[in-house]
């Protein structure tokens, strides 16, 4: 009961969230179209100044590496796995709402990361402080700023936690026979390399992200096209079905009635929100860190990350439909698709595939999680004790790869209601300056 009043909160939220990501994209003349040829551009250029200009300061990164991090944790397990639930959960409907979502959400990613630059504070020591908070404090209040980096410390840790559970129950998995490892060994694991890596800062955390990313990335959406590719005759009746659906609710396998639009919209946004994190915030964290002074630019290659998170989401989409695991009753709903279409096509190679890219999926994203929720306590005690913080998040993560902990999850949640509608608020009331 419990679960079902909080997805209704947490889809009601995301219809906000969307509503203000329309109310921004017509504020900025839908910039998240007019800048997409710029958007290479920038990336390039910012590995040239990598290669040409070794960089000094040891508290700043380049404008990729800041993109890098940011993607590092909107691409996590529910990026693959979370488009498979709704899509199980609301037909393949789901997928256009998934896909509204990213779109639309691109331009309030844009808005967010242009202020975290606008608004950063810069020490005499170097060291940058950034972040939501820092704008949320003038244009809302220092209260509201406090709230939001209690609550993103909060659900930061919890979400790396949950990153952590869903590895562990794959590399737990009878599938993978005699390599399976327990739950004790993969949260031990986890555990021990986000406490190293977050003990070397935004410069270690950057230089793993900017390592794994396009790693993960290129060997996942390989693996998709290929599936696609392999059916591409299906496509045409594939993108039909998708369209229809969303108008006509039909019974699955097991009984459940899926599709509609109201179904579509409901699980598509909620989970295309919790998957690109557009609007909540979340990304700004690492792009404030970015030693450019250009914050047009860096909000402009910020859309990058909400982009991609959108498009191999629907690719995953995509795949379950082409294999009809997300109809197969006996397959446990999320990860557990995709593994299965890959096995589908790549025999035992597929499982090593998907294996190796929840790996990375779920380390990049703790890491980069646990970095942002870092950043908030700061904001809130400061440095002096942050150690205690990083062995604190430590001992989430093991103990969450080990239990039980979807009631907490749903619980948790709670907290990204108090960031994404204050954040969302700020953003609505600073798009018509954004730009000038």
């Amino acid at each position: 009961m419990f679960e079902t009043i909080m997805d209704y909160v947490l889809f009601l939220s995301c219809i906000f969230l969307l509503i203000g990501s329309i109310y921004i994209s017509v504020k900025l003349k839908f910039i998240q179209f007019s800048l997409i040829s710029n958007l290479f551009k920038l990336f390039s250029q910012s590995l040239a100044h990598q290669r040409s200009n070794p960089q000094e300061n040891q508290q700043m990164i380049l404008p990729h590496k800041a993109l890098f991090t940011a993607m590092s944790t909107t691409l996590g397990i529910s990026t693959i796995a979370g488009p498979a639930i709704a899509i199980s959960l609301g037909g393949p409907g789901a997928l256009i709402g998934f896909l509204f979502t990213s779109i639309l959400g691109s331009a309030a990613t844009f808005t967010e990361v242009n202020l975290c630059v606008k608004f950063r504070n810069k020490l005499s020591c170097g060291k940058i402080i950034g972040g939501p908070m820092e704008y949320l404090k003038v244009l809302l209040s220092q209260k509201m700023a406090k709230v939001y980096a209690l609550s993103c410390c909060i659900l930061m840790t919890a979400w790396s936690g949950a990153q952590a559970n869903q590895l562990a129950a794959i590399f737990d998995s009878p599938l993978l026979g005699d390599f399976r490892l327990p739950k004790e060994i993969t949260g031990f694991i986890v555990a021990a390399l986000v406490y190293i890596a977050l003990f070397g800062g935004i410069k270690r955390v950057s230089a793993l992200a900017s390592k794994m990313v396009p790693l993960m990335f290129v060997l996942f959406l390989g693996s998709c096209l290929w599936i696609l590719s392999a059916n591409i005759h299906q496509l045409p009746s594939l993108f039909a079905t998708i369209f229809s659906s969303a108008f006509t609710p039909y019974a699955m396998a097991n009984g459940s009635l899926v599709g509609g639009i109201v179904s579509a919209l409901r699980w598509g946004i909620l989970k295309g929100t919790q998957t690109t994190e557009a609007g909540i915030g979340t990304q700004t964290i690492p792009h404030s860190m970015t030693n450019s002074e250009d914050a047009l630019s860096q909000g402009a290659l910020a859309m990058i990350s909400t982009y991609t998170a959108g498009f191999m989401g629907f690719l995953s989409g995509c795949v379950v439909l082409l294999t009809n695991t997300w109809q197969d009753p006996e397959i446990p709903m999320g990860i557990s698709m995709i593994a299965t279409s890959f096995y589908m096509y790549f025999s035992d190679a597929g499982l090593w595939i998907i294996t190796f890219c929840s790996f990375l999926f779920a380390f990049g994203t703790s890491l980069g999680n646990s970095y942002n929720g870092s950043q908030c306590f700061m904001y809130l005690l400061g440095s002096k004790h942050i150690r205690y913080y990083f062995a604190f998040i430590a001992v989430v993560i093991f103990i969450s790869s080990i239990s039980d902990v979807k009631i907490i999850w749903s619980m948790i949640d709670i907290f990204l209601v108090f960031m994404a509608i204050p954040h969302m608020c700020a953003l609505m009331r600073y798009a018509k300056t954004t730009r000038q």
